[in-house]
């Protein structure tokens, strides 16, 4: 009996739904513009290109993860700096004003191949880029800058924050009570 009722709710909203299943894959995808529609992407030096677009402003990206991003096309000169940030210290004049060190650590990163600090493309292992002798990136707040020259000899800046996140699902202690 059971069996049956079950057969027979499932055809019933089966047959209540307005739309197949790719009228509905359609819809979501149309919210989306393809990657491949290239005359809708803004390159350095077009009309309308908006250089604070460059990059987003906040990355997030797992401790055991990768970080893959990549620049505008076109560009004459690509630059990508990752900084890490010390003695962030506030100053008098309240928290909008902070007075942090920065310290460039571009060349400590573990690149993919094909990829570095003067290509399009900016991608590197995290937990690989080794910073010292015992010291590996981790966790923390970090500044990605973004430097590049377009077909029309402009230079174009643009600036974001990556959080590197401590990533604790699958360790050993992480279900363990103490």
């Amino acid at each position: 009996m059971s069996c049956g009722f079950s057969l027979v709710f499932a055809l019933v909203l089966l047959s209540s739904c307005k739309n197949d299943v790719n009228d509905m894959l359609n819809d979501y995808n149309g919210h989306y513009e393809p990657a491949t529609n290239m005359e809708l992407i803004k390159n350095p030096g077009d009309a309308g290109f908006e250089e604070k677009r460059m990059l987003d402003d906040l990355y997030n990206v797992s401790s055991d993860g990768n970080f893959n991003i990549a620049a505008p096309y076109n560009c004459k000169v690509y630059q990508w700096n990752f900084y890490q940030t010390e003695n962030s210290i506030l100053r008098e004049s309240g928290p909008s004003a902070i007075d942090t060190t920065l310290t460039d650590i571009t060349d400590k990163l573990d690149f993919f191949p094909n990829s570095g600090k003067d290509k399009r493309e900016f991608r590197f292992y995290v937990p690989k880029s080794q910073l010292g002798p015992k010291d590996f990136l981790g966790p923390g707040t970090y500044i990605l800058k973004l430097t590049v020259i377009g077909n029309d000899d402009k230079t174009y800046t643009d600036w974001c924050l990556v959080v590197i996140y401590e990533q604790i699902y699958g360790k050993e202690n992480f279900f363990k009570e103490e």
